[in-house]
């Protein structure tokens, strides 16, 4: 390899390396998610409703409000560990100002975990750079790559409300007249998954909801 400065090794990893990789994993995540599909959909499912019974205790005890927010976060810390890992809150009117804290955690490594295995090789390949390349290199090229899984991520995430909703530790969650489910970083930039709002004055039979659903 001809010698390079540190910002043409850097180009040159990340354009033999980086920019389209990401786009075969797209066939490995797909097959981890098919090979695992009721189990990982099960997984999440188990967390949302560990989460409604926390935060319905919280309530029975007088410690919480109603729900208002749950917020599925990335946490950014445990990617750099090689380890996807989403905090599930539950907040009432106070949001972050809510002093009792309500939280699980789930692992979205299904869809991680090609990203991991390449900045592995990624931390392999840094050697052929004469040192120009560093680990801390990696590990910000893996931040900004995580985006791009974050964001298969939430549409997992979207897919699976439905179930979500029609569970009945959810229906019995305490929740504020207008509830909204949000996936994004943690306490950062997040984006709406679905939202409750009750209907006063709707007719409801015996045992049906009087909650309208939206995204």
């Amino acid at each position: 390899m001809k010698l390079m400065d540190r910002d043409a090794a850097l180009e040159d990893l990340l354009e033999k390396h980086v920019f389209t990789e990401w786009l075969h994993d797209l066939a490995l995540i797909e097959n981890n998610f098919l090979a695992r599909q009721q189990a990982i959909e099960e997984e999440l499912l188990a967390a949302l409703e560990s989460l409604c019974q926390l935060a319905t205790l919280q309530h029975e005890q007088g410690r919480k409000g109603d729900i208002r927010y749950i917020y599925i976060s990335l946490l950014r810390t445990r990617v750099m560990k090689n380890r996807a890992v989403y905090r599930i809150d539950a907040y009432d009117e106070n949001w972050f100002l809510d002093e009792a804290e309500c939280a699980v955690e789930w692992s979205a490594n299904f869809v991680f975990e090609p990203l991991f295995n390449r900045m592995a090789k990624l931390e392999k390949l840094k050697s052929d750079y004469a040192r120009k390349i560093t680990t801390m290199d990696i590990e910000q090229i893996q931040q900004i790559e995580a985006v791009k899984y974050h964001l298969l991520t939430v549409e997992f995430l979207k897919s699976q409300m439905p179930a979500f909703v029609a569970s009945p530790s959810l229906e019995r969650l305490p929740k504020a007249d207008i509830c909204t489910i949000f996936a994004g970083e943690y306490r950062d930039d997040s984006e709406i998954l679905c939202r409750f709002t009750h209907s006063e004055g709707a007719e409801t039979r015996e045992g049906e909801s009087s909650w309208i659903i939206s995204s």
